[in-house]
């Protein structure tokens, strides 16, 4: 009876659990199946998004190019334009003018490694080339390069021609070796139209794909995955493994379930998205995720090993069957009185906790981290800082220097954890990428709303203030998505130092409804002022009494934090965070805490009027800017030189016939390369305009003027002009330290 009762005991209890191991193991793996799935769509979101992003702005240039440069239009006066199509009815641009155009276009978009324009025979009848005339430049090692492709072989039959002249639409090529630079390129193609929308050439523009392999090497969404990106015709752009780069997968033994697979083969075919488990049954199944690039037919692809996805799962079966085990063993020994108890070890928080942890460094890894910021600027300190309340937080901060302008932004995303998280990266990664096509703070804002708005099933929102601030004159301008008013930090008359809220016009959160009209505001920070930006994890912040921190503690605590040797942005963040900390206690960090400091320094301006007794002062500032920046003698010399040469240059055609008028100099250290603008408000004067004169020729028979312009091109890397909007010239030259 009793050994019956013991075997009944054993046996239930084995049948039991049996059962529950089998549902856990089972549970446990459709969990993290799921959370492996979330996180490699969101890898393969986060390279789709940053690809798309780099050839859109190739696309970009490329229509702005032609809409300039290359448009379909009479030749401008400057004989920098493009020329109409009939060569019988207008003259058409020499072959030097189109050389130049394309390398000015190069020097100004430096992610464009080549640039290349074809056209039809009939344009060009007297090239030297055998097969037309074809411009092609491109930059070697910081140099720019000159090829006559039509000397060199029939660019009409290479596939950037060939496909977009056939098909009469914008053409992306398959990547390919620069055998030049070693690099693998992709060609962005347009077909180029003249009066009477004739076909006449084509315009290319090649980037580098080493972005793309840098940006999948940076996304690991488990440990041991790999993350590829192949052509339409499934040619390798990016792959761990550099031997594979453009081999066909085809060649490829990691891609035999592509070649094995009717369904897999079929869907990548179609650059539909998916993923398949391949090689099963042996050391090498993984899980295979997919997903195209729809601009180019491009494929992302995720290989994620199942025995990395399943780790902590094996572990558990592991651990659990020991227990087991070990169990019915003592229950033996016991004659079967002792009832087994099943251990339910769940791994699902040890998965969770993984997840969020890896999500964690994603996230914060999206964040701008380096201080200084800008350690080869001096015209702004800026300091951002976040500490999430869980592992995962919802408040974000970025920031960026584009054309000589901060672009930057703070936000608070409604809700805590993993979805507030997603919704941040979501809205981080669209700031950067419509940052890039507009300066107006009200119009990426609103192009963030519609965006979010247009797709939110779970009604998130983020309150958001952002701001593009023009670092050469302080020009600040600004738009509040709903958020906390910022803080200003400004020099009063008296030299003491004002800080207040800035209390600036609030419209809508992010996302509440799609199409309102956000509007911007706009206001000038002087050398020296600043500009606090938070969240109300700082203003919220509760003690053990749940007493919250408040805007007057806020206000005070920058206020004392100059008081406490505090000098840099990021001083002042760091004793606010210290002193919010200490006002918190013990009490649970409630909410995230982000913070942005933002000190405007100025860029150095020496103000002179058009006296020519006033250049000895040029030869000062000189001096001391030399002694700043370390600039060597001989340096210090030449650049003495230059300036003085086209300051007085200024001085003398700038204001004919007055005095006392303001020129004025500044300067800023970006890298290695030294920036000068000398600006006035004179007629307009254009001192490049004036070629070097032959010094071969005899004095007597060389026309007077040029040499200055001239010495000044020797000395420095690049001289150029421009007149302003608002009337004003401006010389801009650089010298390399």
């Amino acid at each position: 009876m009793f050994a019956n009762l013991a075997f009944v005991t054993i046996l239930v209890g084995t049948i039991v659990f049996i059962f529950g191991f089998g549902s856990t193991i089972y549970l446990a793996r459709q969990e993290v199946q799921e959370e492996t799935d979330m996180m490699v769509n969101q890898a393969v979101n986060l390279v789709g998004n940053f690809v798309d992003g780099q050839l859109q702005r190739v696309e970009d240039v490329a229509y702005t190019l032609l809409s300039g440069k290359f448009s379909s239009t009479i030749r401008d006066d400057d004989g920098m334009g493009f020329v109409s199509i009939d060569p019988k009815a207008f003259s058409i641009p020499s072959e030097e003018e189109v050389f130049d155009i394309l390398e000015h276009f190069i020097n100004s978009n430096p992610h464009i490694c080549g640039v290349a324009i074809g056209f039809e025979p009939f344009l060009y009848t007297d090239t030297k080339g055998e097969y037309g005339f074809s411009a092609y430049v491109t930059n070697v090692s910081g140099n720019n390069e000159r090829l006559s492709l039509g000397e060199l072989h029939d660019f009409h039959q290479k596939e950037w021609y060939k496909e977009a002249y056939k098909t009469n639409k914008p053409y992306w090529s398959r990547p390919f070796a620069e055998t030049s630079k070693g690099e693998v390129v992709a060609c962005f193609s347009v077909p180029l139209h003249g009066i009477g929308d004739r076909l006449i050439g084509v315009l290319a523009l090649d980037i580098n794909t080493d972005s793309f392999r840098r940006k999948c090497d940076e996304v690991t969404p488990i440990p041991g995955c790999e993350v590829s990106l192949v052509d339409r015709e499934f040619n390798v752009i990016s792959h761990p493994d550099s031997s594979y780069i453009l081999k066909n997968i085809s060649e490829i033994d990691q891609y035999s379930a592509y070649q094995s697979s009717d369904s897999l083969r079929d869907k990548m075919t179609k650059h539909q998205s998916g993923h398949y488990l391949v090689n099963k049954g042996t050391r090498r199944e993984a899980m295979f995720y997919f997903a195209p690039i729809e601009r180019t037919g491009w494929t992302i692809s995720i290989e994620c090993p199942i025995r990395e996805i399943y780790k902590g799962v094996t572990h558990m079966k592991r651990v659990t069957s020991v227990i087991a085990a070990l169990s019915m063993l003592f229950m033996l020994l016991c004659f079967g009185f002792l009832f087994m108890r099943i251990q339910k070890i769940s791994t699902s928080k040890a998965v969770m906790d993984r997840d969020l942890m890896i999500a964690s460094h994603l996230q914060m890894g999206m964040l701008p981290k380096l201080y200084p910021a800008f350690p080869d600027r001096k015209d702004i300190d800026v300091y951002g800082f976040l500490k999430p309340a869980k592992t995962v937080g919802g408040d974000l901060y970025d920031y960026f220097i584009r054309d000589g302008k901060f672009f930057f932004c703070i936000g608070d995303v409604s809700g805590k954890g993993v979805p507030a998280s997603l919704f941040m990266v979501v809205l981080r990664s669209l700031f950067r990428n419509i940052s890039l096509h507009t300066d107006d703070p009200a119009e990426i804002v609103s192009s963030l709303n519609n965006a979010i708005a247009e797709n939110n099933p779970n009604n998130m929102f983020c309150t958001m203030f952002l701001g593009v601030l023009d670092l050469k004159n302080g020009h600040l301008d600004y738009c509040n998505a709903g958020h906390n008013s910022p803080v200003v930090r400004r020099k009063k008359a008296d030299g003491s130092v004002d800080v207040y809220f800035a209390n600036p016009k609030v419209n809508i959160a992010i996302g509440v409804f799609e199409g309102f009209e956000y509007e911007s505001e706009e206001a000038v920070l002087a050398e020296g002022e600043a500009i606090f930006l938070y969240t109300d994890g700082v203003t919220e912040a509760e003690n053990l009494n749940k007493i919250l921190f408040g805007d007057d503690a806020t206000l005070k605590a920058l206020a004392d934090a100059r008081a406490n040797n505090a000098r840099s942005a990021k001083d002042f963040v760091d004793y606010v965070y210290e002193t919010v900390k200490k006002y918190a206690g013990d009490a649970e960090q409630s909410d995230d805490i982000t913070m942005l400091a933002i000190e405007y320094k100025g860029i150095p301006v020496l103000h002179l009027k058009n006296n020519i007794e006033n250049v000895p002062t040029l030869a000062e500032w000189l001096d001391m800017l030399a002694k700043e920046v370390n600039l060597p003698e001989d340096k210090l010399f030449n650049l003495n030189l230059a300036m003085e040469e086209a300051v007085v240059n200024v001085m003398n055609y700038a204001y004919p016939g007055q005095e006392g008028m303001p020129v004025d100099i500044s300067y800023n250290l970006i890298g290695n390369q030294l920036v000068f603008v000398i600006d006035d408000q004179g007629v307009p004067f254009d001192p490049t305009a004036h070629k070097d004169p032959d010094i071969t020729l005899d004095a007597m028979d060389r026309p007077v003027g040029g040499l200055g312009i001239m010495l000044v091109r020797k000395i420095m890397e690049t001289v150029s002009y421009e007149r302003t909007p608002d009337g004003h010239n401006r010389l801009t030259l650089t010298m390399n330290i």
